[in-house]
């Protein structure tokens, strides 16, 4: 079981979403400092973060995903105040097929930068004392998805990602372990204009689909996830949906 006393916590991500719900939850532990890091700031929602738990300190830092020079300069803030991170969360997810850049940049290729550059702050060769990367993909990360086949894309990538550095090797070395959240429809600002979003215009049965289905909440979510990272496995998949938590276990296709 994870021990949440006095670690550091970064979280990449906006102000919404089963990603805040989790940082809202972790500030009832007792941990040390609390790092937001997105492109804007909001005052109000980092005033209610703190209120939660005023011993824990919140801070934020500005940091554009679309924007390697950006993150780097960020990331080295953000080491330099923490001295070290023990737990890093991935948790922007955009959905914007029709801007592909945005769509692969915000989820998945921001995403690598930021890990990568954060990963001397935890590496225990380096400036870290090992720690836990956790990255939220999707269930569409798992399946193929036609309306959002951009978006389904960098979320097998965001597995394909966390699989790879979530190799035993990487973790002996290190002492990084990494996890993949895949939860199913949410309800949530994402799912609010998926007739805009779409990959082609023949998708029409398949969002009045996903329109009509039931969605679980955010904050139900981020409570499995937080069981689940909880269990510190290295290089797991977890599906959360509906308030049921599920490992994912990969079929190997191919072995050298």
């Amino acid at each position: 079981m994870f021990d949440w006393t006095g670690k550091n916590v970064v979280y990449v991500g906006s102000f919404s979403g089963i990603g805040w719900q989790m940082m809202m939850q972790l500030m009832q532990q007792d941990i040390k400092m609390m790092g937001i890091m997105h492109r804007m700031e909001n005052v109000e929602m980092m005033k209610k973060l703190q209120a939660i738990n005023p011993s824990v300190k919140v801070v934020f830092m500005q940091m554009n995903l679309m924007d390697k020079k950006c993150i780097d300069q960020a990331m080295k803030k953000m080491g330099q105040m923490m001295g070290h991170f023990d737990v890093m969360i991935n948790a922007e997810n955009v959905l914007l097929d029709k801007d592909v850049e945005t769509t692969m940049g915000m989820n998945l290729t921001g995403m690598i930068h930021a890990t990568m550059m954060a990963m001397p702050y935890m590496d225990k060769t380096q400036m870290g004392l090992g720690g836990m990367v956790v990255n939220l993909a999707s269930v569409y990360g798992l399946e193929p998805s036609p309306a959002f086949a951009v978006y389904a894309g960098a979320m097998h990538g965001v597995l394909g990602f966390t699989r790879s550095m979530g190799d035993k090797m990487i973790y002996q070395k290190t002492g990084v372990m990494f996890m993949a959240m895949c939860p199913g429809l949410t309800t949530g600002e994402m799912m609010m204009n998926l007739r805009d979003n779409v990959t082609w215009h023949h998708s029409e049965s398949m969002v009045e689909a996903m329109e009509s289905a039931k969605r679980q909440m955010p904050e139900e979510a981020a409570t499995q996830m937080i069981k689940a990272m909880e269990m510190m496995k290295n290089g797991s998949m977890w599906i959360v949906n509906m308030g049921q938590l599920k490992e994912v276990m990969p079929t190997m296709h191919w072995q050298m």
